[in-house]
C-alpha cells in the first residue's frame, strides 16, 4: 500500500464495497496476491480509480464465476501473459509488413 495525495483520485475501500456489496477483505485479499494496487489516506485503505476496471473483473470472476483468489492469480497471470504474447506478434506482423514493402 502507497502513501498518496491527492485524494481525487481514489475511492475508500469502504465506499467501493459498499457500492459493489461485496467483503472489504475481498479488496484487501485482492492486493496481498498484488492482483491490485490499493492507496493509503489518513491511514484508510484506498483505491486507485484506474484500478477500479480490474477489479470489477476480478468481482465477476470470484462472485459471479465462484473462483477462489488462486484461481484468479492464476487466471490473471495466464491473461497478462496472453496480452503479452499478442503485443509481440502485433509488433512481429508490423515489422514483418515494413521488410515486405521494402524489398
Amino acid at each position: 500500500i502507497t502513501l498518496i495525495m491527492e485524494t481525487k483520485n481514489v475511492i475508500t475501500v469502504t465506499e467501493f464495497c459498499q457500492h459493489y456489496n461485496i467483503p472489504e477483505q475481498f479488496i484487501l485479499s485482492l492486493n496481498e496476491y498484488e492482483l491490485v494496487e490499493l492507496a493509503k489516506e489518513n491511514n484508510t485503505p484506498c483505491i486507485y480509480i484506474t484500478e477500479i476496471q480490474t477489479i470489477e473483473k476480478l468481482i465477476r470472476f470470484h462472485f459471479e464465476l465462484d473462483i477462489n483468489m488462486e484461481g484468479i492469480h492464476a487466471i490473471t497471470n495466464l491473461l497478462n501473459k496472453v496480452e503479452r504474447l499478442q503485443e509481440d506478434v502485433k509488433a512481429l506482423n508490423n515489422k514483418l509488413m515494413f521488410y515486405e514493402q521494402v524489398t
